[in-house]
């Protein structure tokens, strides 16, 4: 609901909850007016925004159709038709006001004495008495000077100069009147800057302000229109106490004081358009917020007179006139006509309308005009009569012109006379010179002066913000960063200044070149006094002969031009004009647009009956029939015609034609909307084929698309054809997409086609009111006159209709009949004023009538009410804006100022931020229905606020205050020194927010059921949001951005043998050579190390003593320590120099290997101080001894030793260390039994210390015995290469006895340092051995107050309960039984071959599925650039190249059958066929689900897409797969879409892998934030595919909202166990979570699954700065858990993208994780990697629930066996089974029956496992109660999973029952909405009051109302509980009964059960 004057009118309302971005179909049914002007009954507004039974409203859908209008006028007809009465509308009022007002006289004042002043030593002074009589003259010789009120010119008083200027200055000036000694004049000249003394200066400077101050008193009280004060000498420079510049008394200053005391105005604009700034005028309202000062001028960085720093653009003002001081310094000399121009349009103007000045003073120096060579700009005289035209459309049009500057006497004359002819009303004059793109220096100056007044002006919405430390790519907007100059004068003021001219005189070939040019603009541009009549006016009774013959209350009824002719004639417009004779179109003329065949038929018309044409008109679109049908339809276009030919021929200056039918929807051949003839189609048409028109502007601002006007012209130069016209994304009649903003027309009028397209305007779910004056101010003043005056027209035609006029029926729109008059007034400045008005739609009788007679008043030349203040055009009118200058930039060179800006203080002056936040709902003509907070000149201080923390009302801030002292005195001398400013950026992001200065952020709620509505809340232009998140999502990019040039490096090998010419080398090149893997490395040759090398000379003392290491006493030969630490020193020196990227250092099984790498580490480090690395050492520990003198005390190196022990049981007695950085690990297992034990104990325990320590290196040892398996080097290889960067070492001991194994690991280890594909096939997994599980909880005890990563563990938990020995609980026959290495595991040659040459990765991606948008947002998130923009990525980091490319194709029938119903691919396959409108109304009938023609196709691709890249990997062409692919699919579920999601591709993808490529095991990892609800569903009972979910949670509340997200659904039937969800319950995870989500869940549980293809569903909408997930996930942490995943199983993995909304961010992600894929080095995750609590006690959940189907994760040492093999015939032991529903009730009803009911305390009943956190902790009241004891409901949670329960016993009475009123009408609704923030997914209602408000996990909006009104008890709509604020507790009592009864009632729709 919105009020429209004295009623409520209706809005749509949703069905239900959608995405939040389309509601369904229909539009805002409007108000019928009630055209008696009496004030009917109102309606009450009704809570819930129904619809009242009395009210005398109408609901109609968008589509205009005869049927759906009958019901709408049947009340309408019934209605008065006399106007003598009020008018009902409130927004009338103005409009009725000003219906008697015309124009006033134009005033002038001038005095001949003036010219007494004058310089005695230099008579060519250029401020000579001539300027004067020259302008005097001319105007003289127009007969301007007899149609003004002449004004005497009187000497102003002292008293009022005083009110300005100091008594000192006065008295000085006095003085000079009586000097006459030449000599001493020009002494005291010389004291000040660029002013002579004469004895008549102060007489004349007297006069000069006198006149300028009666002129303006004149005006400001209504006596004048306007006026002009021909006075010299000027003032704009004269200041308080300073004369300067030619200036003695500031006559414009001290006019616009005296007008601020003595009328109370409180909002004047000043204009100085002279060439240089009028500093004075800006130091005396520097600090005044009633004052506008506005100033271009020439500046030059400060090298241009007056040489002020304060003179630059970011001197905005002080105090509480901050944002009131417009300085547009001009930098370059040349500026024209398109300059000025650009400056109005895109800055003064829409200013001074949101200023809505009540007066303005022009400051009018005409220095800037062509020929002045103080100015040397190339203004012609002509633009100033179009600037003083612009400014009469403000303020009444009560204009003041001062005449200040201004040297070249002709272009001074002329000039002037233009400005005073534009203030008598004279048209103004065609600009000669062609408009063309203004100049770059003036962008930049416009664009800066944006930039810092942008935080203080709401209208400047149209330039979008950058972070400067945001990446951009070549496909980004624009940008421009401001900067600052000054080449001024920086040294003191001098004593002296010159007091005689020296400007050079000028050749006499540049006098006659400037001359010649003059007089060329004086004859085309000159001043026409034309006296002919202003309007001409056309209206025939015959037009109303046509009407419907069925329904006399039709819209389009002949009332519509009766109603405006007789207001035109009881205003007394019609007398003021010429009326016309009528006549009709000839067939001829209506043929110019039409067929001869439509002609015909409409001729045939007066031949048929009533019957016949009532069959007719049912064959065409909203249009009826008559016999007189093509009469008046010819009589319309005729008289239109009769207009154009008056105006043309110069009968008439302007023309107005009320005809009817409308005409602007006809097309050539058919009749459609009401329309027949196409009226000014066929005018158009007419003046150029007949009249000789070469260019006419074709303006229509009907609220419906001119469609007919469109495509007559679509092809047509001659013709701009611009329409303004409400489209709501296709759904608005006449819904084609014609009518879209890229539609420019084609051929050579392409370009001559500007659609602007209005769409529905939302806020949240709601659809507020239409557009208004604020919009379509913004839309003229952006887009319409820039490209009108390049177009430069001789004739404009306006389709006139006013259906988007306040109360219209049809249109829905909001604007006021003052709007239509000020954009007819702008119009007028064009053409020489020949426009056209011809009458189209509008059905609101009153409205129309008020509308054109305001806009034939524009044209009369009458003043035009004022528009509100503040006038602020809506997010959705400003997205549209751009949308169209960014499509027509490229035709229309005055488009050019489409640019982002930083969001940084880059000019270190509180600037930045962004433009000011608008409302996004709410139409700026609404909004500005509230007081203007304008109009309050004081800032509103805080009590205890200081000066600096002073806020103001926008648009002015509060500033410091400053001590009272001349503003120049003020300014600093700053230096152009940007590079300073840019290093400081980083520190004001942080301070400096996107959110204006005088604007509170709003309190975001925390319950996000739907994505869309989050998406809504922040916009995609919703990615740039606030410096500080561009700054953080910059900084989170610099790693992925840094990673382009982070190529793989070179592999290094050496070997280190026993013994030279071994033939074990021999055998390994020999193997690697066959697979061109030796080739591809760099081999170093065997380098042993000196002893003093390796060791300080104090520890190899004590080492050679105790004689620990083998051989250390040799010097370089026989000792294998020394050889083997020269070898792998040279090699890590290597790598560390960035050398080589990695390497493998090969040694016979000799003593010294791990004491040698030991040295070598040590001896590095000597010289690299600042390396870390990591040591682990797998086999043989290194001594003690070397440790203890090594490394105890050395931060920098990280040791984790890990041995196999040959005892009876694990030991741990070495386990806690004697040093946090030396880590040792005892197991007493066989490596050789399972390849589990060891790769749970990397997952587990070394990787998250790695990656907790941070290093640049690893070191890998491993003897002999470790490498019997021959996964186990690659798996160790892939699990460490990404930690850091690939910088990795591999010291491996290799045996003649395992040479085959050995060398199989050794050629697949070297693979994978290569990075190329190796994947050995893994023998079954087996339970995790009892001995490995007991010594990694003895690890994590001893470490864990070492190491963060083991203390916040998902198992750290377990590890109190787990000391000391444990038995095995393993089945007996799996604990004897051994697994020997297979031999099909070990990969063959031939098997490697295929990726030896081409590519190992394949990649697809199609441009056809961005055909898939959203009609009505095209911000919508899930946007068509998703893909564009990472494939543009990949292409830049040149993946593209090195990927397979695939082509991507449909799915088949066949393949989405497997999971998708046949009804829903029937549902998609339908979807082509509907129109935009059928679309926009079904997709609500679904979740989150917008639907387009071509949304099938593209789902279908997306699927197929994902089909060919698993069909390339399973037939072995590539290893791996990525899938660059929309729509998403994961939450699509086998019958419906949602989520954004059609086909679920992935699933499809999956169950293709199981069925056609029968595969067993099939991993799908889904890492987008939200839940794939559909993927779950479909493979939950299907052990074959392990589905692994990572998402955000929020204990339920975020997307998609469903419990089947919690760790407990862990699937069903043969599928329990593999279905594992690890939901997190909060915002804000990152890396940190991310990553110990993967190392202690994901890749356990992978590796014992062994799959055989993982696909990933890629959503990358928990990265940084995704405007949906709220995580901060970094490219490179995806990559890692890429890099991760291609080391299970067989390796084939397959990345497939799902969500991810901020454009960089997922174009990082995405190439991230082709990198991983591709082998190439990842950055290293850097940061805190400590989860947080919430993750960790996710993460303990899921363990919880999943031990007892994985091993790897059960460290308890229960009996479980794997899910795999529960699903196989194979095992007969089931996994320990969860008690049956009925056991658990039982068990649960035996808790609670020992718990007293009496008692008011809660009691916790424990069960046998831990419970599950509570959303938030305990469990809370509508917002909460405050103790921990309060939980007070029995959660009944699901009993097969709940770990413990409370039971809640509420308190049975409390003092504040006595609030609790009756329930109204004994009825309550729990499905009502919030009645603050309309959400409707957790509310509460007051017991007192009965307010429903949502409760604390939404906005908590009930419990401040609650603290605020002192209403205590409230009812839960959600479980019907009842909690009382005041006793933090629940409470039943039989006084609550009627309310929950009543909630029982409506929810249930039962009676409740008896209350006990």
């Amino acid at each position: 609901m919105y009020c429209v004057g004295q009623y409520w009118m209706a809005e749509d309302k949703p069905e239900r909850k959608t995405s939040g971005r389309n509601p369904p179909g229909g539009s805002v049914a409007a108000a019928v007016a009630d055209t008696d002007g009496k004030t009917k009954e109102t309606v009450p507004r009704e809570s819930g925004g129904g619809i009242g039974k009395n009210r005398r409203l109408a609901s109609i859908r968008s589509r205009i159709s005869i049927e759906e209008l009958k019901n709408v006028y049947k009340r309408q007809v019934t209605l008065s038709q006399d106007d003598s009465a009020e008018p009902i509308f409130d927004p009338m009022a103005k409009a009725q006001e000003s219906l008697m007002v015309v124009r006033g006289k134009t005033g002038v004042v001038y005095c001949h004495q003036m010219t007494n002043h004058l310089c005695f030593w230099d008579p060519q002074h250029m401020e000579k008495p001539e300027r004067l009589l020259c302008i005097l003259d001319r105007c003289q010789e127009l007969g301007l000077l007899q149609e003004c009120e002449r004004l005497e010119c009187r000497a102003a008083k002292e008293e009022e100069v005083l009110n300005l200027h100091s008594p000192a200055h006065f008295g000085l000036l006095q003085t000079t009147s009586s000097i006459t000694d030449q000599e001493k004049l020009e002494d005291l000249s010389s004291r000040f800057d660029s002013v002579y003394f004469h004895p008549g200066t102060f007489e004349s400077a007297l006069l000069a302000a006198g006149g300028t101050l009666d002129l303006v008193d004149a005006v400001a009280s209504g006596r004048l229109q306007n006026g002009f004060a021909i006075v010299r000498p000027p003032g704009h420079h004269a200041m308080e106490s300073e004369f300067c510049g030619y200036s003695f008394i500031n006559n414009v200053a001290l006019a616009t004081r005296q007008a601020l005391n003595t009328h109370g105005l409180s909002r004047i604009l000043i204009v100085d358009w002279d060439v240089h700034h009028g500093q004075g005028t800006q130091q005396a309202f520097y600090s005044d917020p009633r004052v506008l000062y506005f100033s271009i001028h020439r500046y030059e960085h400060g090298s241009f007179w007056p040489n002020l720093r304060e003179s630059n653009y970011d001197y905005i003002g002080q105090g509480n006139g901050k944002g009131f001081n417009f300085n547009v310094p001009l930098n370059s000399i040349g500026m024209a006509n398109q300059d000025f121009l650009a400056i109005l349009h895109q800055v003064l103007l829409p200013v001074a309308y949101e200023f809505s000045p009540e007066l303005v003073i022009v400051s009018a120096g005409f220095d800037a005009a062509i020929g002045c060579h103080e100015g040397e700009m190339e203004v012609s005289p002509g633009l100033y009569a179009h600037l003083t035209s612009h400014l009469m459309t403000l303020a009444q049009g009560k204009v003041a012109v001062v005449l200040e500057g201004g040297y070249y006497l002709p272009s001074l004359a002329e000039s002037a006379a233009m400005t005073l002819s534009a203030l008598l009303g004279h048209p103004c004059p065609s600009l000669m010179d062609p408009i063309i793109q203004p100049s770059k220096s003036l962008q930049e100056t416009l664009l800066s002066l944006v930039y810092v007044q942008r935080p203080y002006w709401k209208c400047f919405q149209y330039q979008g913000s950058f972070s400067l430390e945001e990446v951009r790519g070549d496909s980004d907007p624009k940008t421009f960063t401001p900067s600052l100059s000054f080449m001024g004068l920086t040294s003191c003021r001098p004593l002296r200044f010159p007091t005689r001219d020296n400007v050079e005189p000028r050749t006499p070939e540049a006098l006659q070149r400037i001359n010649d040019k003059f007089q060329c603009l004086r004859q085309k541009e000159g001043v026409r006094v034309r006296f002919e009549p202003r309007l001409c006016l056309v209206y025939d009774e015959g037009m109303e002969l046509h009407h419907s013959l069925t329904e006399g209350e039709h819209p389009e009824r002949p009332e519509r031009i009766r109603r405006v002719w007789e207001m035109l004639s009881r205003v007394g417009v019609v007398e003021r004009c010429r009326v016309l004779q009528s006549r009709r179109a000839q067939h001829e003329e209506v043929e110019l647009v039409h067929t001869k065949e439509h002609v015909e038929f409409m001729y045939k018309l007066e031949s048929m009956d009533e019957e016949e044409l009532q069959i007719l008109q049912e064959s065409y679109k909203s249009v009826y029939l008559h016999p007189k049908t093509n009469d008046c339809a010819l009589l319309s276009a005729g008289c239109l015609l009769q207009v154009v030919e008056e105006v043309w021929q110069g009968r008439a200056r302007a023309g107005v034609g009320l005809i009817r039918p409308p005409g602007h929807h006809a097309e050539p051949d058919q009749p459609h909307g009401f329309c027949f003839y196409n009226n000014v189609a066929v005018a158009a048409r007419h003046a150029i084929h007949n009249l000789g028109c070469q260019r006419v502007l074709i303006v229509d601002w009907d609220v419906h698309h001119g469609n007919g006007i469109q495509h007559a012209f679509e092809e047509e130069p001659r013709v701009l054809y611009v329409s303004l016209h409400r489209y709501d994304h296709g759904l608005f009649f006449p819904s084609s997409e014609d009518a879209n903003f890229d539609r420019v027309g084609r051929g050579p009028g392409e370009g001559f086609t500007i659609n602007i397209p209005w769409n529905k305007v939302h806020r949240g779910e709601r659809m507020m009111s239409g557009m208004g004056d604020a919009e379509y101010m913004a839309a003229f003043t952006q887009v319409i006159m820039p490209v009108a005056y390049q177009f430069n027209p001789q004739l404009v035609l306006v389709a006139a209709g006013f259906d988007a006029a306040r109360g219209d029926p049809l249109g829905g729109c909001r604007t006021s009949p003052e709007c239509y008059g000020h954009m007819t007034s702008l119009l007028a400045g064009l053409a020489e004023g020949r426009v056209v008005l011809a009458l189209e739609g509008g059905y609101n009788l009153t409205t129309i009538s008020y509308c054109m007679t305001l806009c034939a008043k524009a044209l009369l030349g009458d003043p035009m009410p004022p528009l509100e203040a503040q006038l602020v055009p809506n997010k959705s009118a400003v997205h549209t804006i751009n949308e169209v200058i960014s499509v027509h930039s490229k035709y229309w060179s005055a488009l050019c100022f489409q640019v982002e800006l930083p969001l940084q203080d880059v000019l270190q002056q509180g600037c930045g931020g962004g433009p000011q936040g608008v409302d996004s709902g709410v139409s700026g003509s609404e909004a500005s229905l509230s007081p203007s907070p304008i109009s309050i000149p004081s800032p509103v201080k805080s009590r205890d606020s200081s000066p600096s923390t002073t806020t103001t009302t926008s648009p002015y801030v509060s500033a410091p205050s400053s001590p009272a002292k001349p503003i120049f005195m003020e300014c600093e001398v700053k230096t152009n020194d940007v590079q300073e400013c840019l290093s400081d950026s980083k520190e004001t992001a942080s301070s400096v927010g996107a959110r204006p200065r005088t604007q509170q952020p709003k309190k975001t709620p925390n319950r996000t059921p739907h994505k869309p509505r989050q998406a809504s809340n922040r916009s995609v232009d919703r990615q740039r949001s606030t410096p500080k998140k561009h700054g953080k999502v910059a900084a989170a990019m610099q790693a992925a951005i840094a990673s382009q040039s982070l190529v793989k490096g070179p592999t290094g090998v050496v070997c280190v043998e026993r013994d030279k010419g071994g033939s074990l080398a021999e055998t390994i090149v020999n193997q690697c050579q066959a697979l061109d893997l030796w080739q591809a490395c760099n081999v170093l040759s065997s380098q042993p190390a000196m002893k003093a090398e390796v060791f300080p000379e104090k520890i190899l003392q004590h080492l050679c003593s105790a004689n620990v290491v083998n051989g250390l006493r040799g010097e370089r030969t026989g000792d294998a320590s020394l050889q083997i630490a020269g070898s792998v020193a040279k090699l890590l020196q290597e790598i560390l120099d960035g050398k080589f990227q990695n390497g493998m250092a090969l040694t016979e099984a000799m003593d010294g290997l791990h004491s040698g790498v030991a040295l070598a580490v040590h001896s590095v480090l000597s010289i690299h101080s600042k390396a870390r690395m990591v040591v682990v050492d797998f086999g043989n520990c290194v001594e003690p001894e070397i440790l203890d003198h090594l490394f105890s005390h050395e931060p920098r190196v990280l040791v984790l030793s890990v041995r196999q022990c040959q005892y009876a049981s694990g030991s741990t007695s070495r386990n806690k260390g004697r040093y946090s950085n030396v880590l040792s690990v005892d197991i007493n297992c066989n490596i050789a039994e399972s390849s589990h034990d060891y790769l749970t104990l990397v997952h587990q325990l070394l990787l998250p210390v790695i990656y907790e320590f941070g290093p640049q290196m690893v070191v890998m040892t491993a003897a002999c015995e470790w490498n019997i398996y021959p996964a186990f080097l690659p798996n160790m290889a892939g699990l460490f290469l990404p930690v850091t960067s690939d910088r990795l070492v591999m010291a491996v001991e290799i045996d003649q006895q395992r040479s085959i194994v050995v060398n199989e690991g050794i050629v697949g280890a070297l693979s994978t340092l290569l990075g190329r594909p190796y994947h050995p096939k893994m023998s079954q997994s087996e339970s995790l051995r009892p001995e490995v599980c007991q010594t990694i909880l003895e690890v994590m005890k001893a470490q864990q107050g070492n190491w963060k990563s083991l203390r916040y563990h998902a198992l750290a938990s377990l590890v109190t309960s787990s000391t000391g020995k444990q038995e095995s609980l393993l089945p007996s026959h799996l604990q004897q039984q051994t697994i020997k290495p297979q031999e099909d595991a070990l990969l063959k040659p031939k098997e490697l071959e295929c990726f030896k040459e081409g590519q190992s990765v394949c990649l697809v991606y199609s441009e056809a599925m961005k055909e898939h948008l959203n009609y009505a947002d095209s911000t919508h998130p899930e946007c068509p650039d998703r893909i564009s923009c990472i494939f543009e990525q990949l292409c830049n980091f040149g993946i593209v190249e090195r990927c397979q490319r695939l082509k991507a194709r449909e799915a088949t029938l066949q393949e989405l059958e497997r999971v998708h119903s046949s009804r829903h691919i029937k549902f998609m396959s339908g979807l082509q066929a509907l129109k935009p409108s059928e679309l926009h109304h079904l997709e609500n009938s679904f979740d989150s689900i917008y639907l387009h023609r071509r949304t099938n196709r593209c789902a279908l691709l997306a699927a197929g897409s994902i089909l060919t890249a698993v069909d390339c990997v399973m037939s072995g062409s590539c290893q791996h797969g990525v899938a660059v692919v929309r729509p998403p699919g994961h939450h699509a579920e086998r019958n419906n879409p949602c989520g954004f999601c059609f086909y679920n591709s992935v699933g499809v993808a999956a169950q293709h892998a199981v069925t056609s490529h029968h595969l067993q095991r099939v991993l799908v990892l889904d890492w987008d934030v939200h839940h794939g609800n559909g993927t779950q569903h479909m493979f939950e009972s299907d052990p074959r595919v392990l589905y692994i979910s990572i998402h955000r949670y929020d204990n339920g509340r975020f997307f998609p909202g469903s419990a089947d997200a919690n760790y407990n659904r862990v699937g069903l039937k043969k599928g329990k166990g593999f279905n594992i969800n690890i939901p997190w319950n909060k915002g804000g995870m990152g890396d940190a979570e991310y990553l110990a989500a993967f190392l202690e869940v994901v890749l356990p549980v992978a590796t014992e699954f062994n799959p055989q293809l993982v696909l990933i569903s890629a959503g990358f909408d928990a990265a940084v700065g995704d405007p949906l997930g709220g995580c901060n996930v970094t490219p490179e942490c995806y990559g890692h858990m890429t890099k991760f995943l291609t080391c299970v199983g067989d390796g084939r993995v397959i990345v497939a993208l799902e969500g991810g909304y901020n454009l960089t961010s997922i174009s990082y992600c995405m190439t991230l994780c082709a990198k991983a894929l591709l082998g190439d080095p990842l950055p290293c995750l850097s940061g805190n990697l400590t989860p947080c609590q919430s993750a960790v006690d996710s993460l303990i959940n899921v363990v919880g629930a999943h031990c007892k189907f994985w091993s790897s994760l059960n460290l308890k040492g229960k009996m479980v066996e794997s899910p795999r093999k529960q699903a196989s015939s194979i095992s007969t032991q089931r996994p320990i089974s969860s008690p049956t529903s009925s056991q658990a009730v039982d068990e649960l009803a035996a808790s609670l029956s020992q718990v007293s009911m009496a008692e008011a305390t809660p009691r916790k009943i424990q069960t046998e496992e831990k419970k599950e956190e509570a959303p938030g902790g305990e469990l809370e009241g509508a917002c909460g109660g405050g103790h921990e004891d309060s939980a007070t409901t029995l959660i009944l949670s699901d009993c097969l999973g709940a770990q413990e329960l409370y039971a809640v016993v509420p308190v049975s009475w409390c003092p504040h029952l006595e609030e609790v009123q009756p329930v109204p009408d004994g009825t309550l609704n729990t499905s009502s909405a919030c009645e603050e923030c309309y959400d409707t997914s957790e509310n509460w209602c007051c017991l007192t009051c009965y307010k429903v408000l949502c409760g604390r996990f939404v906005s908590e909006h009930m419990l401040m109302h609650g603290v605020c009104e002192e209403h205590h008890m409230v009812l839960s709509f959600s479980d019907l509980s009842i909690w009382c604020y005041a006793c933090d507790s629940y409470v039943h009592n039989p006084v609550l009964f009627e309310a929950k009864r009543a909630a029982h009632l409506d929810k249930f729709g039962l009676e409740p059960p008896e209350c006990s």
